[in-house]
């Protein structure tokens, strides 16, 4: 049996959203990057359109080191003259949408597929679409490859994470390192609707997450 590696990224910027429940004219997110935001941005580094097949995808768990949470902001947008469903125009609609300020994720891709992983590696140095922290528009401050060299470690998620590299804008000191941990786990505490089985036709399914702190304890 292959031996399981981890691909590390990091998702720093100045505003990030990862909406998973959003329905009409309201744009949520939650507080941490989405599976199907972190598939999606893998697309669109490897110039995957909506629509083709990305069950490759399957085989890769995920998991999230909350380096800095972030600050929930909302925007409300005005749309003036919309269509309704009877075809009749006039309509002003205020939709609401929510991001993340100054949010710093570290996210693991563990499989036992190392080329798989090299080959998200390699599509992300040299994207083919632009890269987006989960809504166009917002940029990253870093490179997502930078929160390890190399970016593909030979070593199981939960240990990556733990010892990878911090940003210098939220590196912790001695005796302050609280952080939250979320991984996929079928013992998981609690359910998401995130996992994109197409984007073309927006289908997905369920999965389970399990949430942890630092061992120096709940930040609280």
């Amino acid at each position: 049996m292959s031996e399981l590696c981890t691909l590390l990224l990091r998702l720093e910027g100045p505003m990030q959203s990862w909406g998973y429940r959003s329905r009409f004219d309201y744009r949520d997110t939650a507080l941490e990057p989405t599976r199907s935001g972190v598939i999606g941005l893998i697309c669109a580094a490897m110039g995957i359109a909506r629509g083709e097949p990305i069950s490759r995808f399957d085989s890769i768990r995920i998991g999230i080191r909350v380096d800095k949470e972030g600050r929930l902001e909302r925007d409300f947008h005005t749309a003036l003259d919309v269509i309704t469903a009877d075809g009749s125009k006039g309509r002003t609609v205020v939709s609401y949408r929510d991001y993340l300020a100054d949010a710093i994720f570290t996210v693991g891709l563990e499989s036992q597929d190392k080329r798989l992983l090299m080959e998200v590696a390699d599509a992300l140095h040299n994207p083919a679409w632009t890269l987006f922290l989960g809504r166009k528009g917002f940029c990253f401050a870093e490179h997502p490859l930078s929160a390890s060299w190399p970016a593909v470690v030979q070593s199981n998620l939960e240990d990556a994470l733990e010892g990878a590299a911090f940003s210098l804008r939220c590196k912790p000191r001695k005796g302050m390192l609280h952080y939250r941990l979320v991984f996929e786990s079928p013992e998981g505490e609690r359910i998401q609707h995130d996992w994109p089985i197409c984007f073309g036709q927006r289908q997905f399914k369920p999965r389970s997450i399990q949430t942890f702190y630092s061992p120096e304890g709940d930040p609280k």
